[in-house]
């Protein structure tokens, strides 16, 4: 049998990454046939000399670009003839910007994930620039001004405030204006409209484009955004000594997550392996939770309690659900709340985990090290003897940098800029609640909001993609049409293919609504209507 070439991408992206760990959901570009902008008819010829773009472009806003290599890669395996530029922005901001011979007049930029550092030949982003070049983009993306391999996870950031900055936006920005550039020269025009796609650390990255540089996109499709990046990381640490003595095995957090599902999963009216908001999911570990130890009853209290710091709430609580297994049987908590995961490869540019930490507690360790006390580092700092009543930090000079919380987005709704956020309510990386909670206050700052800005909660979906539930969407073409056509997104639709063959569809509806069942066939969208 020969699968969709959404499949087929999914696939790859997940054979590649592992699954749970990929910082993006692989349905970009899948709903490219049915757009109303027809975004991918590529009829713009390119009219420069590809090797000449160095001379052309040699800065950005004043900073200098170096072009190390100008090649026209040809045409193979459905990716039309392109010119692939790599260069240097000052200090090392790696970017790589792809442009097809036949261009369809617009630009995509892809985001990074974790601690970034990702290298650009890395298959999984080889993947997503063919996939954007094959429907006329120039497709842009930067390895945000360090190699991940070479300063794994944070410490890239020790004793080097321009690489911090760099991580925290100034690549991105500098990486669309650069490619905007070569785009004018190389076609003769700029690009009329721009496009940014992330997840995770990408969606932090489409967030703070919009609140800092709100002209650089007109459409952001921002993934599960750590727009909270230091209350993340301080959280993380508030439970991490709990979990780590609560000796839970993979098939105790498989066999938890499964007795949340059957206390929760039919609150919404439909009992599908499904729940739809986890707020509404009420869970005593004692009694519904049978066979706990008391030190696993105490760490999960406190995963799903509010962060306390000298009596006040800081962070929100984890909403119950991520524990549950995904289609394999795994626990969502496996991998970020309590396995050690092996190290990835060297050639697949994504962070190494040292060993003896999860996913969380390493994520939380290289920022108490690198990045909490800017300009200070700690190389000695351990998330293990931290002493958070000390040294957390509401606010200051690290979380003007990564964090992405300020609601005022008028100034990109004003030049008519479209965002969408889209994030799992099962998501065992990153908390939920952080979008909710945005959303709210940016409906507060931001007159209109909803012209603007929407917000699809995925139940079922753990990070970015993943988890036994419709988790692939295309957030991409309903920003696409929105920006080009005024079609609002109403609705995302969310699909997943069992192991057996087998399809289910859902609506992903527009924060506040939820899709409700209207009775008929449970595993097909039009049985859900948003309300």
């Amino acid at each position: 049998m020969t699968l969709p070439s959404s499949l087929r991408m999914s696939a790859l992206c997940l054979a590649v990454l592992g699954g749970a760990a990929q910082a993006q959901n692989v349905g970009s570009f899948r709903d490219a046939a049915q757009s109303a902008s027809r975004y991918a008819e590529a009829s713009l010829a390119a009219t420069g000399d590809c090797a000449r773009l160095g001379q052309q472009v040699s800065s950005v806003e004043g900073t200098r670009l170096t072009v190390l290599s100008a090649t026209v890669a040809p045409a193979a395996q459905g990716v039309p003839d392109f010119c692939r530029i790599v260069a240097m922005l000052d200090p090392e901001v790696l970017v790589e910007v792809a442009l097809p011979l036949r261009w369809n007049g617009r630009l995509y930029m892809r985001g990074n994930g974790g601690y970034a550092g990702e290298r650009i030949d890395a298959p999984s982003r080889v993947a997503l620039r063919d996939e954007a070049l094959k429907r006329g983009f120039v497709a842009a993306q930067t390895n945000t001004g360090h190699d991940a391999i070479a300063q794994p996870l944070g410490s890239f950031a020790q004793n080097d405030l321009a690489k911090l900055v760099d991580y925290s936006f100034r690549a991105v920005h500098l990486t669309a204006q650069a490619s905007k550039d070569l785009a004018a020269a190389f076609y003769g025009r700029k690009p009329a409209k721009s496009y940014f796609d992330g997840c995770s650390t990408g969606g932090r990255q489409g967030l703070m484009s919009a609140q800092r540089y709100p002209a650089d996109f007109d459409g952001i499709a921002a993934g599960a955004p750590v727009l909270n990046f230091t209350g993340t990381m301080y959280d993380y640490v508030s439970y991490a000594p709990l979990i780590a003595k609560a000796g839970f095995t993979g098939a105790q957090l498989s066999q938890i997550g499964r007795a949340i599902l059957a206390k929760c999963d039919a609150v919404d009216g439909l009992k599908d392996g499904v729940i739809a908001d986890p707020r509404r999911c009420v869970i005593d570990p004692r009694a519904d939770l049978p066979g706990l130890s008391e030190a696993q009853v105490a760490a999960l209290e406190a995963v799903h309690r509010d962060m306390q710091h000298k009596g006040k709430a800081v962070f929100p609580a984890w909403p119950w659900g991520s524990e549950a297994p995904d289609a394999s049987g795994t626990s969502g908590w496996a991998e970020w709340f309590v396995s050690m995961p092996r190290a990835p490869a060297a050639t697949s540019g994504a962070q190494a985990l040292p060993g003896g930490e999860t996913r969380q507690s390493a994520y939380a360790q290289t920022f108490l090290r690198y990045f909490a006390d800017q300009p200070a580092s700690r190389p000695d700092a351990d998330w293990r003897t931290f002493d958070l009543d000390q040294g957390f930090r509401a606010t200051g000079f690290i979380s003007t940098l990564v964090d992405a919380r300020n609601p005022d987005l008028s100034a990109f709704a004003a030049r008519g800029g479209k965002m969408i956020t889209y994030h799992g309510w099962a998501d065992p990386a990153l908390n939920p609640m952080m979008s909710v909670g945005y959303h709210e206050e940016a409906a507060r700052a931001t007159p209109k909001l909803d012209d603007s800005y929407r917000v699809f909660m995925v139940p079922g979906m753990q990070h970015c993609n993943g988890g036994d539930a419709p988790n692939v969407l295309d957030a991409v073409t309903a920003v696409i049409d929105w920006t080009e056509t005024g079609r609002a997104p109403a609705a995302l639709l969310a699909t997943q293919r069992r192991a057996d063959g087998s399809e289910r569809s859902r609506p992903v509806c527009a924060y506040p609504k939820v899709a409700q069942y209207l009775g008929g066939d449970a595993d097909k969208a039009a049985s859900f209507a948003c309300r």
